[in-house]
């Protein structure tokens, strides 16, 4: 698994995007970039250490390029995983992106919560597809492991520190010194191990 968990955003109005991205990186997640066309989420990929393991992206986007086509080319590109957003749900639409194999197809609008289980779910297709195994317990702490599990359901840390009566910092410290203890880059990679339980 890369080290980071880093997604690539496709979607032109800029104010939605902008919101994604400041929600995942509350998340710590690491946005690869920021494309409202195709010709710009291949630049932006092609110019990335590594390229994004998931990309987000709207069906429909800036240019004469389709959102369904960019994420069936990025794909073979980079094998990476694709959640849809659309404003769209007819069938025709919903028939062209099921095409490209989707984790999700998300319609506007969508909240918080289902966007984080999209993400998820996109980083547990990677793991289990690269057969990765919890071959040691993870060294959790029972408060740790209820962090772990209310991020894992897509409750952001805010909400998880409303729920556990804590402040978000604190909710970030417990992600950290679980990543830490553990020895895993990433929370995905976590939460992946968490559900092989």
């Amino acid at each position: 698994m890369k080290t980071t968990s880093s997604i690539l955003i496709v979607e032109d109005e800029a104010i939605t995007a902008q919101d994604i991205a400041e929600l995942l990186q509350d998340e710590d997640y690491n946005i690869e970039g920021i494309a409202a066309d195709a010709a710009t989420a291949l630049q932006i990929c092609s110019k990335a250490d590594q390229p994004p393991q998931v990309v987000i992206c709207d069906i429909n986007i800036k240019g004469h390029i389709k959102g369904t086509v960019l994420a069936a080319q990025l794909k073979e590109l980079y094998q990476c995983q694709v959640i849809f957003l659309t404003a769209y749900a007819d069938s025709k639409t919903l028939q062209t992106a099921f095409e490209t194999d989707p984790v999700m197809y998300l319609v506007k609008p969508y909240n918080n919560t289902q966007l984080l289980v999209a993400v998820q779910m996109a980083f547990h297709k990677l793991l289990a597809a690269q057969k990765i195994t919890n071959t040691t317990l993870l060294d959790l702490t029972d408060r740790e492991e209820e962090v772990a599990r209310l991020a894992a359901q897509g409750f952001t840390s805010k909400q998880i520190a409303r729920k556990l009566a804590i402040s978000t910092e604190t909710v970030k410290t417990h992600r950290r010194r679980m990543l830490q203890k553990n020895n895993l880059n990433n929370f995905p990679h976590l939460i992946y191990l968490l559900n092989q339980k």
